[in-house]
């Protein structure tokens, strides 16, 4: 029987709107009931303002819902690389990053000692999570040898996925 060494895995998680999201859609919602309501009481040539007003706050609005898409991030881990894709309303596939093993220098969960050393670090960072408060982000910190600077990933992923990970860079994982 023909047996293999390779190492496979992959996940999706998808994103949850957060409530900063959902609060700007709701003032911008009550600001478009605000000018209509004074386009309506109004008598004087100030009623055309906040008539211009609600139209502009009205479309924003209406690009906001539009553009609120099914987002899901893809994670691909194959032999000690690990692939990240964002894939929206299930069509539109894009390749975000991808991370070599030798590449990597941490992966910690948010929250911890190991995390907390890059958390006032600027680095170029990718928000590749599931922005859901039930499951556990874990920041990976990497460095990009072809461009020369350091990079930060937040993203969530699953036991399984880390259990994967520490195979190839086991030093490197720390679980929160």
């Amino acid at each position: 029987m023909f047996e293999s060494n390779d190492t496979f895995v992959e996940e999706a998680v998808k994103v949850i709107e957060t409530a900063q999201e959902r609060n700007r859609k709701l003032g911008l919602m009550a600001m478009c009931l605000v000018s209509l309501g004074s386009f309506t009481v109004m008598n004087n040539h100030l009623k055309y303002i906040f008539l211009i007003a609600f139209i502009v706050l009205m479309l924003i609005d209406l690009f906001l819902i539009v553009n609120n898409k099914n987002v899901e991030y893809e994670y691909d881990y194959t032999n000690g690389s690990l692939s990240i894709a964002k894939i929206i309303d299930n069509s539109k596939r894009k390749e975000l990053l991808t991370v070599e093993s030798a590449q990597l220098k941490m992966v910690a969960a948010v929250g911890t000692n190991e995390s907390l050393k890059y958390d006032h670090v600027k680095l170029k960072t990718y928000d590749c999570s599931a922005h859901d408060e039930e499951i556990k982000d874990y920041i990976l910190v990497a460095h990009n040898e072809e461009k020369g600077y350091d990079f930060k990933v937040v993203f969530s992923p699953s036991d399984k996925l880390l259990d994967a990970m520490s195979r190839y860079n086991k030093r490197d994982i720390y679980r929160g």
